[in-house]
């Protein structure tokens, strides 16, 4: 017999807030752009065979002559002695879809009650069928249970332990919106809250028993890995990569970004990933002191963003332009450390050049006319400072003993002739 159960829809991921100004040295903001299409409502629908064939005898009890009580049954269960059995299987999820429809058809405590005795047959008869397609709808519906009571770590388990067995579910839609939801729900509460990572949680059905953002991040993670192609799959990039911007992890917000960038080339996340991961090396850059890479890598992004999106650029034309004051900002700063630092050193030859630089690539600049002033008052002096007390040890220089470079290229091949030549 046939029979088509509809499991209740939902809806998810609200807009949030559009680009904004952005302004370095300011208390960070959140980040401005994730404007997520809200996801089209699913349904979780399928055909699930229950019964049996008519030249099959229809089971009644799902206990054994031998084992009235049940235990020796339920022993094997655990253990996983059990031998496969379609037609107890059959009567199981049968059972347990019934208490399904009854909790969905209650509240509070009744619906607890029931869903949860309805998630025992799912997984006894998920146990009997191995491998199947009853199998993964009785795993699909013992997770099911567990999210419409509100117990949401066990309900992720659930999902967790389906794909598990079933890579290629059907259900595979539904898991990646309800696992959206749930990171969202407790990136949120993570928020609110703040518990630390190794504050266990043992009372609330709702969170995780440690680590709320570390467990957030995850299902994010797991949508990306078991469904890389979903619909979800650049939308859980972005929101990791959000999460981990919002709590000044700049480096893994940084991977984010770039691999929604690299990995998801038609996303309509595309200019927020390119925006924001200029913000995100602007962030991750130190200072004059350290490296420069991530102030270079800032440059190449912000050009290749106004070369790729033109008119989103003009849109948001005012924090780009910011974004691009603050970056030739720190290059020339950099480039004003660099000369200092060989000028304080008295090595002339090093200050001239990056002085030099300063005026050709910022000529407009105050630094500009400072490096032009300082390269008048060092002008004349010797390239290399002179070290302290040469005088003492200039004997022991052995450079005029060395060959001397010819003239003519040809003749400094060699300094004397050899055995090879002379035969030559």
């Amino acid at each position: 017999m046939m029979k088509t159960t509809s499991i209740l829809t939902i809806s998810l991921l609200s807009a949030l807030p559009a680009v904004g100004c952005m302004s370095f040295g300011q208390k960070d903001p959140a980040p401005p752009p994730t404007a997520f299409n809200r996801v089209t409502p699913v349904s979780y629908e399928e055909e699930v065979q229950r019964g049996q064939s008519p030249d099959e005898t229809p089971p009644t009890v799902d206990r054994a002559w031998w084992d009235p009580t049940g235990v020796g049954q339920r022993a094997l269960e655990v253990t996983g002695h059990n031998s496969q059995d379609k037609s107890l299987a059959k009567q199981l999820f049968a059972k347990g879809e019934a208490l399904y429809e009854e909790g969905l058809a209650t509240e509070g405590a009744d619906r607890e009650k029931k869903m949860l005795e309805a998630v025992g047959y799912f997984k006894r008869a998920a146990l009997y069928q191995p491998g199947t397609a009853l199998e993964e709808d009785s795993l699909m519906y013992a997770g099911e249970c567990y999210f419409f009571i509100d117990y949401y770590a066990d309900a992720t388990t659930q999902y967790d332990n389906l794909i598990k067995k079933h890579p290629n579910t059907k259900h595979l839609d539904v898991i990646d919106v309800r696992r959206f939801k749930l990171a969202r729900y407790w990136l949120d509460r993570y928020t609110k809250d703040r518990p630390w990572a190794i504050q266990p949680n043992f009372t609330d059905e709702q969170m995780p028993t440690f680590d709320s953002f570390g467990n957030a991040i995850k299902l994010f993670d797991l949508i990306r890995l078991d469904d890389p192609t979903g619909d979800l799959a650049d939308d859980a990039t972005l929101a990791a990569a959000n999460a981990h911007f919002r709590e000044a992890n700049f480096e893994t917000a940084d991977r984010f970004y770039t691999d929604l960038r690299q990995n998801f080339p038609t996303s309509e996340h595309q200019f927020n990933a390119h925006y924001l991961g200029v913000v995100t090396k602007m962030k991750v850059y130190q200072g004059p002191d350290y490296d420069g890479k991530p102030l270079d890598d800032a440059e190449k992004l912000l050009t290749r963003m106004k070369r790729q999106f033109p008119d989103k650029t003009q849109e948001n034309i005012e924090v780009v332009e910011k974004l691009d004051y603050d970056i030739r900002a720190a290059k020339a700063q950099r480039l004003w450390f660099m000369a200092a630092f060989y000028d304080q050193r008295s090595d002339f030859a090093g200050a001239r050049h990056y002085y030099r630089k300063i005026i050709q690539e910022y000529p407009s600049s105050n630094m500009a006319t400072t490096a032009k002033d300082r390269l008048a008052e060092i002008e004349g002096r010797p390239d290399s400072p002179t070290p302290p007390g040469q005088f003492l040890y200039s004997w022991l220089d052995r450079r005029n003993d060395r060959p001397q470079a010819a003239a003519t290229p040809i003749q400094n091949i060699a300094t004397a002739p050899d055995e090879e030549t002379d035969r030559r």
